[in-house]
């Protein structure tokens, strides 16, 4: 994986050297792109309370201009839900939080939730994750007495607060742990805990979302039940530490920075600057080495997904001093993976997507002792083609296949872009060919899309094969553009029809497939 360090001081100032921030990323079609928001922190002489955007796509820099919000505040924790970042918790000197702030991010307005119910009590150094489109999840964390291992959801609508009953073993109450969202659960790692101890285990929280496969038997019940499942995985695992980064990046999970110590007799702190990765393929951590230049070691730094294989790491601090550097992690999903594999496995692989995925949900995170904590773990809901999932079916294959995961994987972004491009066309003319088989090879291209735009626009969702999607998605982006002049000039909202317009096929969730078809249709009527 390649260190890249991102210097652009375009428009306002960027924001300035602190740790214990908060960054988030937002896709926003109002801004027409993909925000990074920063806010808050400290630099060990002041609590910040600034809030500054970054437009990744144009690289502006941009400082909103707000009313009201939370105080300066350092070690929050914040959960995006839709175009809005949802805050929680944080310290202002010897003062602990316990308020939920909303962030508006199309108005750039604050507004103070008034929760309803059991709410958290105030703390630092929680963690929080939207878990769907209403949800916020929070969990652990320091009062200034106690470390904390409560879990709370956050009904953002309904304003409702409810502290939820989690059955099996529980972790230990800690801090400064990291949450990762994977398929219909949530990973953790790491924390401090009691007697400035640190921790190195992963786990599991399960069951927070309803599966519809289980039926409705007293027993489906019981097992869709919330619960902790500590997980064990082979390979060289990082050591403990807190403030780190843990980020779900798809086909791998990466750990980078934080603090630890020597071990039990010196406890002398140590800041990390590893990266330690869960390969979801063989399921075990790996060491990943770093090429060209790299960050120096610190903790509770935000190391935050901006792009398929990219990360931004932003300041932290080492014991000594408060970073302001900005740095970009790249990698592409092949680098981490088993090499290809044999004739006869690529055979299988090509002639069924369906054995393909079932090979796949047999290792993913199943390794577990004893026995009833294996079964528990043993994931429909961690699979690589899960509905929640961003890592798409096509991309198994190609890889099972003896190809890369993206067929242009290190290459650099634009021969990238036109190699998915051309893909799509390729796929655009087989769909015709499949519509009608008699048309001629030659096909010129409007007839080829006058076809393929035919069968998009009366196929049920549910019928369309990965690559159908990713074709789909190609030609609402060649149709978009057309459009959004007559709209702007005819005074429309254009929100709803440019909503896919920066969404990358592989983000695509199968629940929304049936959305981005309507849209299309739209458009396609529009023409």
């Amino acid at each position: 994986m390649l260190w890249k360090r991102y210097q652009c001081t375009y428009g306002e100032p960027p924001p300035s050297a602190r740790c214990g921030h908060c960054v988030v990323k937002v896709k926003s079609s109002v801004w027409d792109g993909t925000l990074v928001v920063f806010h808050g922190g400290t630099n060990d002489r002041q609590f910040l309370g600034d809030l500054v955007v970054l437009h990744l796509e144009n690289g502006l820099w941009t400082r909103p201009q707000t009313t009201g919000g939370p105080s300066p505040r350092a070690f929050h924790c914040g959960a995006v839900i839709g175009t809005s970042v949802y805050y929680f918790g944080g310290r202002t000197g010897a003062r602990v939080h316990n308020e939920v702030w909303k962030l508006d991010t199309n108005l750039w307005e604050w507004t103070c939730l008034n929760l309803i119910g059991a709410k958290p009590d105030a703390r630092e150094k929680a963690d929080c994750i939207g878990l769907d489109e209403s949800r916020v999840l929070v969990f652990g964390g320091y009062d200034g007495i106690r470390w904390l291992n409560d879990v709370f959801v956050i009904n953002v609508v309904t304003l409702e607060s409810t502290q939820v009953r989690v059955g099996g073993t529980l972790p230990s109450p800690r801090a400064g742990h990291k949450l990762a969202m994977l398929h219909q659960g949530i990973l953790m790692f790491g924390g401090e805990t009691t007697n400035t101890q640190y921790l190195g285990d992963l786990w599991a929280l399960k069951g927070l979302f309803r599966d519809s496969s289980a039926g409705g038997t007293p027993e489906s019940q019981q097992d869709n039940s919330p619960r902790w499942v500590k997980m064990q995985l082979s390979g060289p695992s990082p050591a403990g530490r807190s403030g780190h980064g843990f980020v779900n990046a798809g086909a791998k999970m990466i750990v980078y920075g934080g603090r630890g110590d020597e071990g039990w007799l010196s406890r002398k702190a140590i800041y990390h600057k590893d990266v330690a990765v869960i390969d979801r393929e063989s399921v075990r951590w790996v060491k990943v080495p770093s090429m060209g230049e790299e960050p120096s070691e610190r903790a509770h730094h935000s190391l935050t997904l901006v792009d398929k294989n990219k990360l931004l790491l932003f300041g932290g601090y080492n014991g000594k001093s408060t970073y302001g550097d900005m740095w970009f992690l790249e990698g592409s999903d092949d680098e981490l993976l088993p090499s290809a594999t044999g004739a006869d496995e690529m055979t299988t692989a090509a002639s069924s997507v369906q054995n393909l995925t079932s090979a796949i949900t047999s290792k993913i995170f199943a390794r577990q002792t004893p026995k009833a904590d294996r079964e528990d773990a043993n994931p429909g809901w961690m699979q690589m083609n899960s509905s929640a999932e961003q890592t798409s079916i096509l991309g198994c294959l190609r890889q099972r296949m003896g190809l890369p995961r993206n067929p242009a994987a290190g290459t650099p972004h634009r021969q990238e872009e036109e190699s998915r491009l051309k893909e799509a066309q390729l796929q655009i003319l087989k769909i015709a060919m499949k519509v009608d088989p008699s048309l001629p090879r030659e096909l010129g291209k409007e007839a080829a899309l006058a076809r393929a735009r035919s069968f998009f626009t009366t196929v049920e969702p549910e019928n369309l094969t990965p690559e159908d999607v990713q074709a789909l998605l190609y030609d609402y982006k060649c149709i978009l553009p057309k459009l959004l002049a007559r709209a702007r000039q005819q005074g429309k909202d254009i929100s709803s029809i440019t909503k896919w317009n920066h969404v990358e096929y592989g983000d695509i969730k199968i629940s929304e497939i049936p959305d981005l078809c309507e849209v299309y249709k739209e458009l396609v009527v529009a023409l």
